[in-house]
């Protein structure tokens, strides 16, 4: 090989490095403070280079974004032809290719929420291929558990191995620290004992259904707060205006302003009526309790019913966060932080022994197997079924 080849090469190698190192600085960014409230040159400043130089390898932000998306997918599209070309029993299958999901998510845990948070700003085409590669493992994790427990419907398969995989990925939407052979360790565990769970005939009630988006009764300052979750949700805090908040509550014009400085204001106002409702709805679950078994078992009930009732402002509270002012967001998150905490009094209780970084990976996870079936625009799990997956996520 010439000298000339061996500097081309090298020189190449170096480019991909950077791209590479461009893009998962971005996928953390973007899933820590969220895609619109970061710029190229924070990227670039994170990446040690000039806000110029990060065009020679991407043309824009949504650039970067797709191509995190297609990095993502791709690691998908790897374990799904695994997994399909594998050999051995129908549960050394499902082990394997729960070792690799949680071996993927351990790597890149700064790019996998994405999924939940903010593929919506990915172009249709984008946000198809990376959703179809999702649903790709998640139906081969259907598949091969369905072998392994033939007593289970392939609508309940599904149901599981969707829980399963949300245990999996609930590491890369929270900020514990923890080592990747613990994370990997735990991870498996979590979804082992979500695999394994017995499932309770659907409701016949089916879902809790959402609050209306408008009360003829209702004072105008309230129907914007009952009203504005569903664009926010559908739309993100960058892709509503004013206008269209006051639109979704019957409300035009200047008037909205009257209740709310702006829409950030509005925001603020949104989380907190979550944060009161969900304290409310906690205290009154576990208030009365005899143990902390039965604590944790009507904490459980009460935080999935609180979710999949009020859907858009589960998800609103989810993935908003960053758009609020600094104040109300330190203030929301120490509420948040409390309500994780509560939960792992109750395990730890409940368990006997310390308070353990386990315990806090699997309440995270529990609590993501409730996140995500909220968020679901196909919801296919009762009530009972998602209290049961995400009790069966919690160490006994």
């Amino acid at each position: 090989m010439s000298e000339r080849s061996t500097r081309e090469r090298t020189r190449d190698n170096t480019r991909v490095d950077r791209k590479w190192q461009i893009a998962t600085i971005a996928a953390e960014l973007f899933c820590r403070r969220g895609y619109y409230t970061v710029g190229l040159t924070e990227i670039a400043a994170e990446a040690g280079i000039t806000g110029p130089a990060v065009y020679k390898h991407f043309p824009s932000k949504q650039a970067i974004l797709a191509h995190v998306a297609e990095e993502v997918s791709g690691r998908l599209d790897e374990l799904v032809t695994t997994a399909r070309s594998a050999t051995g029993t129908p549960r050394e299958q499902l082990d394997a290719l729960i070792r690799g999901c949680a071996r993927l998510v351990v790597e890149r845990r700064g790019s996998v929420a994405l999924y939940q948070r903010e593929s919506r700003y990915l172009g249709p085409a984008e946000h198809a291929r990376f959703t179809g590669a999702i649903e790709a493992v998640l139906g081969v994790v259907a598949d091969r558990l369905a072998a392994t427990r033939p007593e289970l419907s392939g609508k309940d398969a599904l149901i599981v191995a969707s829980a399963a995989c949300s245990a999996i990925v609930s590491l890369g939407v929270h900020r514990i620290p923890v080592s990747d052979r613990t994370a990997r360790d735990g991870l498996r565990e979590i979804a082992d004992r979500v695999l394994a769970t017995e499932l309770p005939s659907a409701s016949a009630e089916g879902p809790s259904v959402g609050e209306a988006a408008r009360g003829e009764f209702l004072s105008r300052r309230e129907r914007l707060l009952v009203a504005a979750p569903r664009p926010l949700r559908e739309r993100g805090f960058h892709g509503v205006t004013m206008e269209d908040l006051g639109a979704a509550a019957g409300i035009g014009g200047s008037s909205v302003y009257r209740h709310f400085r702006g829409k950030a204001d509005l925001l603020a106002a949104v989380y907190y009526r979550a944060t009161d409702r969900l304290a409310v709805t906690t205290g009154e679950a576990i208030g009365g309790a005899a143990d902390a078994c039965e604590a944790l078992r009507a904490l459980t009930e009460s935080y999935v019913d609180f979710a999949l009732r009020h859907s858009d402002l589960a998800a609103v509270y989810l993935t908003e966060s960053e758009n609020l002012p600094d104040d109300d967001r330190h203030a929301l998150r120490r509420a948040q932080r409390d309500h994780v905490d509560q939960w792992v009094r109750l395990v730890t209780a409940r368990r006997g022994g310390p308070r353990s970084t386990r315990v806090r990976l699997a309440v995270h996870a529990a609590l993501n197997i409730v996140h995500d079936q909220a968020m679901s625009r196909e919801r296919v799990a009762s009530p009972d079924q998602v209290a049961a997956l995400a009790a069966a996520a919690l160490p006994s």
